[in-house]
């Protein structure tokens, strides 16, 4: 995986840039820069080799040369922020360094980054709309654009510091590192189930239960990871502080300390909980209550918060579950949004002379007016008697769609009488009749 690629905000702004030319006289006779400068890809170790005259500045970023976020992106600039999720996955996924080998996928892949940074923060997307390529420079919108007291248009440089070595500086920058505090912010994963239900259950609305096997927190150690009646040991590298410090000139680096993780202590061989094994998590399989508002339509998803996975490390939030809803056709009725649609067979006579008839509909059967002359496949509507709407009180309509039945057979009378009716109506047929007699 690309150095990029692991890193949740990617280092391109220039004010990034410039941070490090702050620190490049600190580095540049350390052991550790040389080993970066190894290790690193080229257009990292290239910032770090900036001069240091460059330094913070109040005009238009490097944005002013690019091309518009949205045009990167390929979106609308009326995308939700599930839209923008959604395009910026696929162009990442398309130009990741690590599997797109061309020329310029790398810095397309970096574009896509920047792109979707400032978009799905909406607040730097609402300023972008209005400033236009020049917002990161327009008083009070953020971003790069210049000193607010120690902190460069909210940038935390200790923030990009620690993306590379895990921790922070100390003494000119402000003390930090991670330490074990890091991981009680951490949330757990999101978990999807799907669940199949009925068609009367997606619009009258339910309750149901799903199973699903879920990273949680073990019940024997309520997630210490020790054994009963055993302890942790302090780690003899950072003392329990869970940080090492390295000073480099007139600086003080902190970062994560190696041995315990973060954590300050760690448990001794054959101290583990004999549950977890010393993790302090499990995976359970449990069953977890969902409830389905009336008016679902097929491959909707619920969202259960909190009842995903639990985080693997720390005591943060859990995830969330989502269920995908699979909804089975019924056999009277079919549907379109909140409108219901049925057929209603009535027998001939009703049709011309019309009638009432009992109509099925999602609450029970109802009286159905049949109008004089109705004709095949004509639509009666029944007002407010469709599938409520999610959003709102209001539900949609029922029509019913006429199907006139003719009867197989007759008897004497009925025929006479039928045949009486089409001599009157039919001057053809009461000739060809009275032949036939």
């Amino acid at each position: 995986m690309s150095f990029i690629a692991r890193h949740r905000s990617p280092l391109c702004s220039s004010a990034k840039w410039s941070y490090f030319s702050l620190i490049e006289p600190l580095l540049t006779h350390r052991r550790s820069y040389l080993h970066m400068t190894k290790t690193m890809p080229s257009r990292v170790c290239n910032v770090l080799t900036l001069k240091p005259k460059r330094c913070f500045h109040s005009s238009a970023t490097r944005w002013a040369a690019k091309m518009d976020p949205y045009q990167v992106l390929g979106i609308d600039r009326s995308a939700s922020q599930n839209a923008i999720k959604k395009a910026y996955y696929a162009l990442a996924k398309k130009y990741h360094p690590d599997t797109n080998k061309e020329k310029e996928a790398r810095e397309k892949f970096v574009q896509i980054q920047e792109a979707y940074e400032l978009l799905s923060d909406e607040e730097k997307r609402k300023q972008y709309d209005q400033f236009g390529h020049g917002f990161e420079g327009a008083p009070g919108a953020g971003g790069f654009g210049g000193f607010e007291g120690a902190n460069p248009g909210g940038f935390d440089p200790n923030d990009i510091f620690s993306q590379f070595f895990g921790g922070g500086f100390s003494g000119g920058f402000g003390g930090g590192g991670m330490g074990g505090d890091h991981f009680r912010n951490m949330s757990g994963e999101d978990i999807q189930t799907p669940l199949t239900i009925s068609f009367m259950d997606a619009v009258k609305g339910t309750t149901k239960h799903v199973y699903v096997d879920r990273v949680t927190t073990c019940k024997t150690c309520k997630g210490s990871g020790l054994g009963a009646g055993k302890q942790k040991s302090t780690c003899q590298v950072c003392h329990g502080s869970g940080r090492q410090t390295v000073a480099m000139g007139g600086f003080h680096m902190q970062s994560t300390c190696q041995a315990c993780g973060g954590a300050g202590s760690s448990i001794p061989a054959g101290s583990e909980c004999s549950a977890c094994d010393g993790i302090g998590k499990v995976r359970e399989h449990a069953a977890v209550q969902v409830k389905i508002p009336p008016g679902v339509d097929n491959n909707s998803r619920i969202r259960v918060a909190g009842q995903g996975d639990a985080p693997m490390k720390g005591h943060g939030s859990n995830g969330d579950l989502f269920v995908s809803l699979h909804i089975q056709p019924s056999k009277v009725f079919r549907r379109q949004d909140a409108d219901i649609f049925v057929d209603a067979k009535i027998p001939f006579y009703k049709a011309v002379l019309g009638g009432t008839i009992r109509a099925p509909t999602i609450d029970g059967t109802v009286a159905l007016k049949i109008p004089v002359g109705t004709q095949a496949d004509d639509h009666i509507a029944l007002r407010g008697r469709g599938i409520q709407r999610l959003r709102g009180s209001t539900r949609g309509d029922e029509i019913v769609t006429v199907k006139i039945e003719l009867p197989r057979s007759m008897t004497d009378e009925q025929r006479k009488l039928i045949e009486k009716y089409a001599s009157l109506v039919d001057p053809e047929y009461r000739k060809d009749n009275g032949d036939k007699k």
